[in-house]
């Protein structure tokens, strides 16, 4: 499986059992497919270095970031997660879909004990 298909696995399970969720947790385009393509996602304010998926909960923003095997984060990856939690939000990676899946429970029950 590769990070392409682990997010796919990932963004279909959580919309399918967070309802109440969707469209919350998204994905932002930065890959661009040609030269083409990439400039004009740079003249739209697309960057690199972004996290995979964003998930906006209440009075929170968490930046998910999906790594298999051994792959590692680019220089762009680190100084945007590093930007993140300097502005006191949270930026986690994430290896498989098993992480994927604990890390939403966890963070589901505290939203349930909240409101």
């Amino acid at each position: 499986m590769n990070e392409e298909q682990l997010q796919a696995k990932c963004t279909q399970w959580f919309w399918n059992n967070y309802p109440a969720q969707r469209r919350m947790l998204f994905h932002v385009q930065n890959n661009a497919n040609s030269a083409i393509q990439g400039s004009r996602y740079k003249a739209i304010g697309v960057v690199s270095g972004v996290s995979d998926l964003v998930w906006v909960l209440y009075g929170k923003v968490i930046f998910i970031e999906l790594k298999i095997n051994i792959n590692t984060q680019t220089a762009n990856q680190i100084d945007f997660e590093n930007k993140v939690v300097q502005r006191e939000h949270e930026y986690v990676i994430l290896n498989s879909f098993e992480d994927f899946k604990n890390f939403i429970k966890s963070n589901i029950l505290i939203l349930q004990n909240k409101f």
